[in-house]
C-alpha cells in the first residue's frame, strides 16, 4: 500500500500531537534519531516519552524542551561514559523547563511493553520489590504493587501495561504494506512498538513483498499495524545499524564536550538539526567521507545481509 509511504516530516505532523506519549526503539542497534530530530524541528511540546535506556537520544529532546516526561532506565551518554548534559540541566536546574523523570528497571519496562502488547493490564515481576524504583513512585504514580496469586497463598509484584499513542521504530528493511524487518539486538523494539496504538517504521530500504516472506522471522511488525513508512537511509546515526553502519563513536564522543554549556548545546542544535530540512541535509553536513568509513562490510547469510 504506497499510500502509506511519506516522508518524516509529515509523518510526525501527521501522527504526533502535542502531550502524546511517544515510544522511540533502539537498544544498541537501529536508534530512531531521525524521527527525534523531526520532532525537535516542528516543535513538539509536552510529549512524555519513553524507551528503555534514553541516552543521547532524549537529551537532545529535553534540551530542545519537546518532553516533559521521560519513562526510561537511564539517560546519559555512554561513551566514556559522559554526561548527558541537558538531562543533567533539566534535572537539577530545571532548564529548559522542569522534567519529569519516571525511572524503570529494564526488564520492569519491557514488561511493561509486553503487557501493552499483549493489551493485558499489567504483568508479573520479582525484580523490583525492596529497590528505590518500587518505594519512591513520587510524582509519576505507582510503578508497580504487590498483587495476591488467584492460585496459592503467594504474592507477586505486578508492572503496569505501557501503551504509548504513537511509535516509531527503525529497521533495515520494509515492504510498501509495512511488513518490518529487523536483526542484530533487539532490545526493547518487538514488544515496546507492538504496544504502540500507532506505528510508524523508518526504514533503510524498501524491499518487495517476497524478499520479507524468505525470512519472516526478522519481521518485528506486521503491515497492517502500520500507518505510515518512511525510508530514510542512515536515519540511526549515530547510532549504528546491523549490517547496514557502525555506531559513530567519534560523534557520540565529541556531543558530551560540545553541549556541556548551554551555549554549547544551542550551537551543536543549529548546526546538527534546527539549520536543515531533514536528514540528506544532515548527511550532506557529515559529509561523504564520514558516511564511508562508517559503512559495514556485506556479509550474507540466507537472505539477511549480518554486516561487519
Amino acid at each position: 500500500m504506497a499510500e502509506k509511504i511519506m516522508p518524516m516530516a509529515e509523518a510526525v505532523k501527521k501522527y504526533v500531537h502535542d502531550g502524546d506519549m511517544i515510544f522511540l526503539s533502539g537498544f544498541g542497534n537501529s536508534m530512531t534519531y531521525a524521527p527525534a530530530h523531526e520532532l525537535i524541528r516542528q516543535k513538539k511540546r509536552r510529549l512524555r516519552v519513553t524507551k528503555a535506556a534514553g541516552g543521547i537520544l532524549f537529551d537532545q529532546l529535553i534540551g530542545a524542551n519537546v518532553v516533559s516526561e521521560v519513562i526510561t532506565s537511564h539517560v546519559w551518554n555512554g561513551i566514556g561514559p559522559q554526561p548527558a548534559w541537558n538531562f543533567k540541566r533539566a534535572v537539577e536546574k530545571g532548564i529548559p523547563a522542569p522534567l519529569i523523570v519516571n525511572e524503570q528497571s529494564l526488564f520492569g519496562l519491557n514488561m511493561s511493553y509486553f503487557a501493552g502488547y499483549m493489551n493485558i493490564p499489567f504483568m508479573p515481576i520479582r525484580s523490583l520489590v525492596g529497590t528505590s524504583i518500587f518505594d519512591t513512585p513520587k510524582e509519576v504514580g505507582a510503578k508497580a504493587a504487590i498483587v495476591k496469586s488467584p492460585f496459592s497463598d503467594e504474592e507477586i509484584c505486578v508492572v503496569p501495561a505501557i501503551k504509548p499513542d504513537v511509535g516509531f521504530i527503525h529497521v533495515q528493511r520494509v515492504d510498501a504494506e509495512g511488513d518490518a524487518q529487523l536483526w542484530g539486538v533487539i532490545g526493547d523494539s518487538k514488544y515496546g512498538i507492538n504496544a504502540c496504538k500507532k506505528i510508524i517504521v523508518v526504514a533503510e530500504e524498501i524491499v518487495d513483498r517476497h524478499v520479507i516472506s524468505e525470512t519472516p522471522e526478522k519481521t518485528m511488525v506486521v503491515g497492517f499495524r502500520v500507518d505510515a513508512i518512511v525510508h530514510e537511509p542512515w536515519g540511526g546515526h549515530p547510532g549504528g545499524v546491523q549490517g547496514c553502519y557502525y555506531t559513530d563513536l567519534k560523534y557520540i564522543y565529541d556531543y558530551s564536550k560540545e553541549t556541556e554549556t548551554p551555549e554549547g548545546w544551542e550551537k551543536w542544535l543549529e548546526k546538527w538539526v534546527l539549520g536543515i530540512e531533514d536528514r540528506a541535509g544532515y548527511l550532506r553536513v557529515l559529509g561523504v567521507e564520514r558516511l564511508e568509513s562508517l559503512r559495514a562490510k556485506t556479509l550474507i547469510r540466507g537472505a539477511v545481509n549480518w554486516g561487519f
